[in-house]
């Protein structure tokens, strides 16, 4: 299989291993920062705990809003945190464990017995632990919303009356537990499920038993007299609102620092030693797998047990946030962006890559043996690796993700030193490539071969990428209007939509000018008389049609 390969190539793969991972957790907090908010307009704050001490840096790139006054000691810029508030929700359950309140193996039929009437006893039997290890069976949103649209609508206007008829009324397909499945709407009805048994109000748990112990007077789903602190939110270049969330409020209503963040980070890392006590060990103890991974009560546990990354992220409208935790060396930081666009997840994808590095001395290959790993491998059916050969390059890519090229570095092995990404395939009995096992981040997915045709062009070329790069827009009655931004990413056409970040779409076969998401929707490009691109029509769940705009001056 190995051979001596050509100079160039050998030049390439050397250059593409040469690529220096610039972050990690030791660095600088405000080059953390400008990397979590790229060129996007909004605010951007980190923290990091370490060495015994706290770093915090904010930036701010201009928008059309007026950012807050610059954080002091005093007044921190303050974020909604989205799903970091599921982490809230499992430590309630920790606690409630803890003191016998409640159990693991408690269903949900039991505890929600004279509030619902469930039509579907699968659903009745799903239990406590299945919910904060989103292994229920429940889908992401209840009932059968798509579109982005539709999404946001029910996730900040349903209320808690709604999501127990929602519970009444749902099915299941098989009984849980389930493959992990994240799900809003699981963790949902923990948090309403923990505010029925205490008779409180979920912000109430959260105030009385983890933020006024901890000194958390930032963390708030009613910010008060704080509203003017929250800074300004965005979705690209568009100003946007913040989300007051209802029925969802314990999968992702609280708003924060990062100062109070990365002392909520520091108190679960302290185990029962810390003010938190037994239940932050809890928290952190694994319960099931999940994506990859593993997952405690809600927080994502990643690596091997000497150095685990303990993690959540966020997503609003108009917010991202992040959270790491390392136990072997007590580092903490925390992240939070005021743009849902902004790279924040890449800047944390760097730094897993810095955490748990992969090989970089290239082996030469013989290109032509390439040809064995080329096809799909099926990992679960939400995630699927597409490889494909070209220019004597493997490439791969994940669901909503574009193709990357990875470098050779021993038998079947290759990885993308700048990802972290590793790849190794797998072999049958004939010696036919069946199984491909991809390690990043401290996760392990493996996926099986399926007969779905091979990639043969993963690139277009430049002038055919270009012709359809550009801004489109939609404009809707008595509704906001939609923008569509397409950019060339080096022959993958990438595009972004007022409410969707940035996804690669891919030609349709025997289908002019027409492309394909991952998810089922697809783009057929208009042209007019003179052959020039003039808009863009979306197919889901109905059409809507963009007309392409002037390019900017």
């Amino acid at each position: 299989m190995f051979k001596r390969i050509s100079a160039a190539l050998v030049a390439w793969l050397v250059a593409s291993c040469a690529i220096a991972q610039s972050l990690s957790i030791g660095s600088d907090p405000a080059a953390l920062a400008k990397a979590a908010l790229g060129s996007e307009p909004g605010s951007a704050s980190v923290a990091v705990w370490r060495d015994g001490r706290i770093e915090v840096a904010t930036v701010r790139n201009p928008g059309a809003q007026t950012a807050p006054a610059p954080a002091t000691d005093d007044l921190a810029p303050m974020y909604e945190i989205g799903s970091i508030s599921k982490v809230f929700t499992g430590l309630l359950l920790a606690q409630a464990v803890e003191r016998g309140d409640l159990q693991l193996g408690d269903t949900i039929g039991t505890l929600l017995r004279g509030h619902v009437v469930f039509a579907s006893t699968d659903v009745a039997a799903i239990t406590l632990q299945q919910l904060v290890t989103h292994s229920s069976c429940l889908p992401r949103q209840f009932g059968n919303v798509r579109g982005g649209d539709a999404v946001v609508a029910q996730i900040t206007k349903a209320e808690r009356a709604g999501l127990l008829a929602a519970l009444a009324a749902q099915t299941l397909a098989k009984a849980g537990p389930c493959a992990a499945l994240y799900s809003n709407y699981g963790v949902a009805v923990l948090g309403e499920v923990l505010s029925l048994r205490y008779g409180k109000p979920w912000a109430e748990l959260v105030r009385e038993r983890i933020t006024a112990p901890l000194g958390m007077a930032d963390t708030q789903v009613q910010l008060g007299d704080k509203v003017a602190r929250l800074v300004a939110a965005y979705a690209g270049q568009s100003p946007t609102a913040a989300w007051d969330l209802q029925a969802y409020v314990g999968a992702g209503g609280l708003r924060s620092s990062v100062q109070d963040i990365l002392r909520f980070g520091r108190a679960l890392l302290q185990g029962r030693e810390g003010p938190l006590g037994a239940a932050a060990e809890r928290v952190l103890t694994p319960l099931a797998a999940f994506d990859g991974g593993q997952i405690g009560y809600a927080v994502f546990i990643d690596g091997p047990p000497t150095r685990r990354t303990y993690s959540h992220d966020g997503l609003t409208g108009g917010y991202r946030a992040l959270l790491k935790m390392y136990p072997e060396t007590g580092e903490v930081m925390a992240a939070l962006v005021s743009n849902r666009f902004a790279p924040l997840p890449q800047m944390g994808a760097e730094l897993s890559a810095s955490r748990y590095p992969v090989e970089r001395d290239v082996v030469p290959v013989d290109p032509q043996t390439l040809a064995d790993y080329a096809g799909s491998f099926r990992v679960h059916p939400e995630r699927i690796f597409h490889v494909a050969i070209d220019g004597g390059r493997l490439l791969m890519r994940s669901n909503r993700g574009v193709f990357r090229a990875y470098v050779p570095v021993g038998p079947d092995r290759f990885t993308r030193p700048a990802g972290g990404a590793r790849m190794t395939f797998g072999r049958a009995a004939d010696g036919q490539v069946n199984v491909a096992t991809l390690e990043q981040g401290g996760r392990v997915f493996r996926g099986l071969r399926t007969d779905a045709p091979v990639v043969t062009q993963p690139f277009l070329p430049a002038d055919v990428a270009s012709a359809y790069v550009g801004r489109y827009l939609a404009t809707r009655f008595l509704r906001p209007a939609i923008e569509f931004n397409v950019r060339n990413d080096a022959g993958q056409l990438m595009v972004r939509s007022s409410t969707v970040d940035w996804q690669p779409v891919f030609p349709v076969p025997g289908h002019a000018d027409r492309f394909r998401y991952d998810v089922p929707a697809e783009l057929q490009f208009e042209r007019g008389a003179a052959g020039a691109v003039t808009g863009v029509v979306l197919h889901e769940n109905g059409e809507m049609r963009a007309a392409r705009q002037p390019a900017s001056p």
